[in-house]
């Protein structure tokens, strides 16, 4: 009698493919990286508040007033005779650090005009032929114009002596006393006068 065949064994259940695993880490490890490459990228990105030194800087970097120019005009002025009749014909602008003080300037122009005039007539040709003698004929007129403004409590000397110089820089109570060449930052604290600009300047 013939035997029975055995039942087949039961097939094993086929396993699931490795490449879908390997798939679902490959996302799963792009989605990490671009999270964490984009907080990086904010955090990098994002503006920091300025430490307080800086912020201090800026602030003042904020309110300092961009300084204005106010024009005196031309002036013609004999010289003080030397070889020859010769005369200066020079034109002249304030450059103010307090754009206040524009009207102020315009609300006493014939009194600066004056003393202005009066310095110009009270040098010779020698004086004005360098540089340092311009320089000091703009420093003597800027103290002419401090005075006017009220700006200074004594009135600069034409002809300056050392004693004169000295003593015409003597600044009104509570302000600094004036330096003969002060940088911008103290010529706005004495009185707001940065600078005497001469844009023509000629001998004849």
């Amino acid at each position: 009698m013939a035997k029975a065949a055995k039942p087949a064994a039961p097939q094993e259940a086929e396993a699931p493919p490795k490449k879908s695993k390997k798939m679902l880490i490959i996302i799963i490890t792009a989605v990490v990286l671009l999270i964490g490459g984009g907080a990086a990228a904010f955090l990098l990105l994002k503006p920091h508040p300025p430490r307080e030194g800086e912020a201090t800087e800026v602030a003042a970097h904020i309110e300092e007033v961009p300084p204005k120019f106010v024009e005196l005009g031309t002036f013609t002025a004999n010289l003080m005779h030397e070889d020859g009749d010769r005369y200066l014909q020079v034109a002249i602008s304030l450059k103010v650090s307090r754009p206040e003080l524009e009207e102020k300037i315009k609300a006493n122009n014939p009194e600066i005009l004056h003393r202005v005039n009066m310095v110009l007539q009270s040098k010779r040709p020698s004086e004005l032929a360098t540089f340092e003698g311009k320089d000091k004929l703009a420093q003597q007129i800027k103290g002419q114009v401090e005075y006017v403004l009220g700006l200074r409590k004594v009135a600069p000397a034409i002809v300056a002596t050392e004693e004169a110089a000295a003593e015409a820089v003597s600044a009104v109570p509570g302000m600094p006393v004036a330096a003969s060449n002060p940088s911008p930052a103290e010529a706005k604290a004495i009185g707001g006068i940065a600078e005497v600009l001469f844009t023509s300047f000629i001998i004849q």
